[in-house]
């Protein structure tokens, strides 16, 4: 993957939704390879799921958005629910990019759940890895970054007998 034009940490909540404001970096519309999973679980089973994996891991839960974003071609386009967990790196704040001076920020350590076709639960999240570190990225965060695809499996696997413990959410945001 090519290296970004800009790479930062922020913990601001303005920076969040500036960078969500668009509604497609995390959905793999742009030239960035994203990962996606489908869950056996409600959207909002699926979202507690994933914030009590990120606690396990380390990370915190910087902020949950509700947003609704464009979904399809244009003249046929509708808008759908979505909500986004922004995650907070064990080294505190979040890790945003641009891959130009034009484009949109996008929050590498974030995951996407949509309601899918059929009833099914998608989730999806950036890779967030670079040929070479960027100005500013620690070997910490490049470390969360890389286990976000293991801390999503293991948020989403079967487990008949467990609870799920209720997550604690820092900021709730409507974008």
């Amino acid at each position: 993957m090519k290296n970004p034009f800009r790479f930062w940490m922020t913990g601001g909540a303005a920076m969040i939704l500036a960078a969500l404001s668009g509604g497609t970096r995390a959905m793999g519309t742009d030239d960035r390879p994203v990962h996606s999973r489908v869950s056996r679980y409600s959207v909002n089973d699926t979202v507690t799921r994933i914030e009590a994996s990120a606690l396990r891991h380390g990370l915190t839960v910087m902020a949950r958005l509700q947003q609704t974003a464009p979904h399809g071609r244009a003249e046929r386009e509708t808008f759908e629910p979505r909500l986004v967990i922004v995650l907070e790196s064990s080294q505190g704040g979040t890790p945003v990019s641009m891959d130009g001076p034009n484009e949109t920020p996008a929050l590498l350590l974030s995951v996407t759940v949509r309601q899918g076709e059929g009833g099914t639960t998608e989730v999806w999240f950036s890779d967030g890895t670079f040929d070479e570190l960027p100005d500013g990225m620690t070997p910490e965060v490049r470390h969360d970054l890389a286990d976000l695809p293991s801390l999503v499996d293991e948020a989403l696997a079967f487990e008949s007998d467990s609870e799920v413990p209720e997550v604690t959410r820092l900021v709730v945001l409507q974008a």
